[in-house]
């Protein structure tokens, strides 16, 4: 018992240690622990090199397809977002809106446009959606942000409160089709507020990008209970995007992890066990 670490040894190195870590993680219990070392690389983990990778996925398509790398739509119909127009994204330079990028959480009554939500929705839009030869095989897909293994298991689910043209409620935002998909959901102020964690701010907002993650596709490739801490990384990359396109064409937004899980996903439809809710951008004009 004591050979496996079940028993510790009284005024042990290991007993010590323990205390340690209790005392440096004690205040976010033992979920977050566990999660935080149970993901660990050791000095003994093997990696595979890329090109080894490379062979073994396509290997694996050939008996088990890799999952798709977008929601299917069902026998909804999909809206088409106009094309953004690249000016209003190029009046600051790069630097410029990193350097203005700032979280506000208030926002002017005036309905968001359409083509900027449009705008901030190609931060999830494939760039090459067909011509890289092994999206057939392994499902790899290319976005203006990074993803690990090219996987992109984050959707994005558009709340529709005070956008031009579109009816309120809840979207899906298709990526491949750069369309959205109306679902069943619809919620009042108050409701989006209580779904939000009770921040009175977002009853004010124009639209709420809502973002989950898919876990099968990230597994398909990478069978690790590291890979979780990706899905994580994923929607950070996702979600800075979205700052620096919605600071070039002048609208607030800030990003807000503090949901009621089990409320969004009632509102999307979608299932905790295999797309988590990670959070949401808030975007509306200013006032």
């Amino acid at each position: 018992m004591i050979r496996y670490e079940v028993l510790v040894v009284k005024g042990s190195h290991r007993q010590q240690r323990e205390e340690e870590i209790l005392r440096d993680w004690g205040p976010w219990g033992t979920s977050a622990r566990a999660f935080h070392f149970g993901t660990r690389s050791l000095r003994e983990t093997e990696f595979t090199t890329s090109e080894t990778t490379a062979k073994t996925l396509l290997e694996k398509a050939k008996v088990s397809p890799p999952p798709s790398p977008v929601r299917p739509t069902g026998e909804h119909h999909t809206i088409a977002l106009p094309e953004p127009s690249p000016e209003p994204l190029n009046t600051i330079g790069l630097g410029e809106a990193l350097s203005r990028r700032r979280s506000v959480r208030e926002f002017g009554e005036e309905p968001l446009r359409l083509r900027d939500l449009s705008a901030l929705l190609t931060a999830a839009r494939p760039t090459r959606p067909e011509t890289h030869p092994d999206i057939p095989a392994t499902g790899n897909v290319f976005k203006t942000s990074p993803s690990g293994g090219a996987r992109h298991p984050t959707e994005v689910y558009v709340y529709a409160r005070n956008v031009e043209g579109l009816a309120p409620g809840v979207y899906h935002y298709n990526g491949f089709r750069h369309g959205l998909t109306p679902l069943d959901g619809k919620i009042d102020d108050d409701q989006l507020i209580a779904l939000a964690g009770d921040q009175q701010w977002t009853g004010n907002a124009g639209a709420l990008l809502i973002y989950t993650s898919v876990i099968e596709r990230n597994q398909w490739k990478y069978p690790v209970s590291r890979t979780y801490r990706v899905l994580l990384m994923d929607v950070g990359h996702l979600s800075q995007t979205v700052y620096l396109l919605a600071t070039a064409l002048g609208l607030n937004v800030t990003f807000t992890a503090a949901l009621r899980d089990e409320l969004v996903e009632d509102l999307l439809g979608c299932d905790p066990a295999n797309e988590l809710v990670l959070g949401m951008s808030v975007v509306g004009n200013r006032l």
